[in-house]
């Protein structure tokens, strides 16, 4: 079997990879964003600042969303601010926003593929 040259399939010389703290705090975010309450949680604050307690929902504990929203928190997906006895948050940026929005248009191509699974070949 041929090996693959690099030469052979790129017009451009290939980018060097992320030294290993960048890659590590994307890691971190990508952990962040790997469960589902917590991304539901990202996409409830797409609409603006709210309240902790508006972010509960039926059946929820406050305390269990509260430990979601300080993970989202350390990874710098949202900021928080304090009003009296009130924390309200929002997303950090619009980076969060973009970073939403395409992973869920992704997942959504990946289910209208068919499979909902990652696409091998040449298995």
């Amino acid at each position: 079997m041929d090996t693959c040259d690099a030469r052979d399939h790129r017009s451009a010389p290939p980018r060097s990879v992320p030294d290993e703290q960048r890659l590590a705090r994307t890691a971190g975010l990508f952990k962040a964003l790997g469960d589902p309450a917590r991304l539901a949680l990202l996409y409830q604050l797409r609409e603006g600042e709210r309240c902790v307690g508006d972010l509960v929902a039926e059946g929820q504990k406050l305390s269990t969303v509260s430990a979601r929203l300080q993970t989202l928190l350390n990874a710098r997906l949202v900021v928080r601010r304090r009003d009296a006895k009130h924390l309200f948050y929002r997303l950090a940026d619009q980076h969060v926003v973009e970073l939403i929005e395409n992973a869920l248009a992704h997942a959504d191509e990946l289910t209208s593929a068919g499979s909902g699974q990652a696409h091998q070949s040449d298995v």
